[in-house]
């Protein structure tokens, strides 16, 4: 679905192209000669508003991100929103391989510099729908939505239990709870970067920004295989052994309970959590042990 005329004659723009998107869809759109962003919501109002703060507070913080310039206005049962367009092109790497070696280094360091004005930002809290890792592998429903598929989904729930039991076990001693928490950007990869002459001209996709660890940035820029990120934001930012041991079951973590979100839901998975939890890396030390 096209925006309708009522949303363009609301904001004074005409269809440029679309631009997709994941949860939210965005079209370019032109008014009296500037290019702008035109997104339709798919989120709810509260995590409207929550984004629509975290970007002002962003950009305040001097970093090129795109806060509203006019909305959210509701029509035609629809969230819309305009967004000043960002320009640059994505990493000449981008793409479903991640970059190189030497792009994901650079990315981790850029992540780690972000991360040390994030850490600045205050009063936000935390996202609705979102958890830490210990709050996830300490929820008792998990077992009971695992344990109500357990019959027909048999080898699925076995690789989810194996992993769900291993990642308690390696949290258990951690403190997870005590440690201090921070906004994360949540899906820092190198197609939701741009850049311009040689420097950053945007950071887009904030929708899976929440307050978490500060390792919880790791989980999708990360995972699982991309270790140069965590080693060049190790290289600006040293990491603390706990965190070091944090990182396999944080994101064992993520994988699990969106397992149990599609589960609860009755959607099939496509194998892409299957594939992500079968994953091992150096980074993993003892937890590259493999599943059985």
């Amino acid at each position: 679905m096209w925006p309708s005329a009522e949303v363009l004659g609301q904001f004074g723009v005409r269809v440029v192209a679309p631009l997709g998107g994941r949860l939210n869809r965005h079209w370019l759109v032109e008014a009296r000669g500037e290019r702008l962003v035109l997104r339709r919501w798919s989120a709810l109002a509260d995590d409207i508003g929550y984004e629509l703060r975290l970007l002002a507070s962003v950009a305040a913080l001097g970093w090129p991100v795109a806060p509203a310039v006019a909305g959210p206005v509701e029509l035609g049962g629809r969230v819309w929103c305009l967004f000043p367009f960002l320009p640059g092109e994505p990493p000449p790497v981008a793409g479903p391989m991640h970059g190189t070696e030497a792009e994901q280094r650079a990315r981790g360091r850029l992540l780690a510099t972000f991360h040390a004005d994030l850490a600045r930002l205050d009063g936000l809290g935390q996202r609705g729908g979102w958890r830490r890792c210990e709050e996830i592998l300490g929820d008792p429903t998990l077992d009971r939505v695992l344990a109500e598929h357990e019959r027909e989904r048999a080898e699925e729930i076995r690789l989810l239990r194996w992993h769900l039991d291993r990642a308690r076990e390696r949290i258990a001693g951690l403190r997870a709870r005590e440690r201090p928490g921070m906004i994360i950007h949540g899906d820092f990869t190198s197609w939701n970067l741009r850049f311009q002459g040689g420097r950053l001209s945007g950071i887009l996709d904030f929708e899976l920004a929440h307050w978490d660890h500060r390792i919880g940035d790791f989980a999708l820029s990360w995972r699982g295989k991309y270790d140069a990120v965590i080693h060049g934001y190790a290289e600006v930012s040293p990491l603390e052994p706990e965190e070091w041991e944090l990182i396999t079951p944080m994101w064992w973590a993520l994988l699990i309970d969106g397992a149990r979100r599609d589960l609860a839901a009755g959607t099939r998975d496509d194998g892409w959590t299957v594939k992500q939890l079968l994953r091992r890396s150096p980074l993993m030390g003892r937890d590259a042990a493999e599943f059985r």
